[in-house]
């Protein structure tokens, strides 16, 4: 028996972690400092507020205190004052936990489809208010401390490098925290028979992004923020969004690598008006991005969900007649399949009992036996709704003796379970089946194989119900 672990237990797993991941970021951005200056790439403040909204366990006192821990230690080791580290480390404090109020906070308010784009909104009014007050707090604080890197007179530009600076880290790191899959869900997607269905067209996006990249780095300038937006376009209507956010992540470091490296050289308020301009086109374009990838995710879900609404019925989730219709034929056609059978169902006395019990009685009756009949049945068997109680099943590559103990099995599965309603007594459901069976290639038309097992169905009808009846 497995014991869940104490809170004083996620206290310290709280502070642990985050003090470690916190300090590591830290060191992170520390080491991209130009001239040791602003940040580079500082993934502290995006890191944290993607872990405290995809993981709110992690949001406790012994967890804040590790965040403070990680943030102070990372600036002292590598030289800031004391003064500085507490300045600094309060300004990152405060985009953090004020993004993540404000988030929440439009959340509840917001009216929210979780199957739509306005899902985004909560992320970018939390990230972009967050980086706001966190840069106001920066340079309100900062350029009055002994031996800051900030000057009072140059404070704007300041705040503007810095909350850029945020926004950009955000877009960059956010949608990897809040779009990566489970665990489960990487195995399946690893597993090799799931690799060797990659077809070669779903990495051509990649590949045309890998090489603007290239040319990035090749034929560098300020127009090089345009270079991937085709590529990027690509990727955003093939790819998951995740994947998508890798890739959007690793494009957008790239370009703000390559078109910032020609200013290095001068680090003065030119360079960082210039700076603040990249960091916004990249904004821009990298939100853009994930915006058509969202759209047309959720294009893509829209139409999965029509197609299979126009594919079933609506009460028991079983294939409408017409979609019956047409992927029988198609079986019919396909050489692999050597035999076909059908498998005709009809609920015995089912008028008797809705007249008795009523219809929503018998809407449950018939949700009760389709499932009871999927749990006999394999995925690539063909099951169908084809009138009030009635219910088709198309079986490939059975011989007539299998199928025969198929339907007997459903047979007596649906007898020896009764249906269970509350405030009432369980109630005993019989089946009549009829059963067609036919040899592939055959000259028998799908309609005459359907009206072999009706008449079937109508012998076992009128031989007293509740049994198997196999086409003569």
């Amino acid at each position: 028996m497995t014991q869940t672990p104490s809170t004083f237990q996620r206290q310290i797993f709280a502070f642990v972690l985050l003090a470690v991941l916190v300090f590591l970021a830290c060191l992170l951005g520390i080491i991209t400092r130009p001239l040791s200056y602003f940040a580079f790439f500082w993934p502290t403040n995006a890191l944290l507020l993607g872990l405290f909204i995809r993981f709110p366990n992690l949001k406790n006192a012994a967890g804040l205190l590790g965040v403070f821990t990680g943030y102070m230690v990372a600036d002292l080791v590598t030289g800031n004052s004391i003064l500085i580290s507490l300045a600094l480390t309060f300004s990152n404090l405060i985009a953090v936990l004020s993004g993540l109020f404000l988030f929440d906070y439009a959340r509840s308010k917001l009216s929210i489809n979780h199957q739509n784009v306005s899902l985004l909104y909560p992320h970018i009014i939390g990230v972009t208010c967050g980086c706001f007050f966190g840069a106001l707090t920066a340079i309100t604080v900062i350029p009055h401390l002994p031996h800051s890197f900030m000057l009072v007179e140059n404070r704007w530009i300041d705040f503007f490098t810095w909350w850029s600076g945020e926004v950009l880290n955000a877009v960059i790191i956010l949608p990897l925290i809040l779009a990566a899959p489970s665990w489960q869900k990487i195995k399946h997607a690893t597993h090799l028979q799931n690799l060797k269905q990659i077809r070669v067209y779903d990495t051509l996006p990649f590949l045309a992004l890998l090489l603007s990249i290239v040319c990035t780095h090749i034929f560098y300038g300020p127009g090089a923020l345009l270079y991937p937006l085709a590529a990027l376009i690509w990727a955003a209507s093939t790819y998951r969004l995740f994947n998508l956010s890798v890739i959007n992540s690793l494009v957008a470091l790239t370009l703000y690598h390559s078109v910032t490296g020609m200013f290095l050289d001068e680090v003065n308020s030119s360079y960082l008006t210039t700076i603040i301009s990249i960091r916004v086109g990249l904004i821009i374009l990298a939100l853009a991005t994930l915006l058509l990838c969202v759209i047309s995710q959720n294009r893509r879900q829209l139409y999965q969900e029509v197609l299979y609404l126009a594919n079933h019925d609506s009460l028991t989730e079983t294939l409408n007649r017409r979609s019956f219709v047409e992927f029988s034929e198609i079986a019919l056609k396909d050489r692999k399949n050597r035999a076909i059978s059908l498998i005709m169902l009809d609920i015995d006395h089912f008028k008797q009992m809705n007249d008795q019990y009523g219809h929503y009685v018998g809407d449950r009756a018939l949700q009760h036996l389709v499932s009871l009949v999927k749990s006999n049945l394999r995925e690539t068997d063909l099951f169908s709704r084809i009138g009030g109680e009635e219910f088709i099943i198309l079986l490939k590559n059975n011989s007539l003796s299998e199928t025969e103990k198929i339907a007997e099995r459903i047979r007596r599965s649906i007898a020896e379970t009764p249906l269970k309603l509350a405030q009432r007594e369980p109630i005993t459901l019989t089946v009549s089946i009829g059963v067609s069976h036919s040899n592939l290639p055959t000259t028998l038309a799908l309609q005459e194989l359907v009206n072999q097992a009706d008449q079937a169905l109508y012998q076992a009808k009128t031989r007293g119900r509740n049994q198997v009846i196999l086409a003569s």
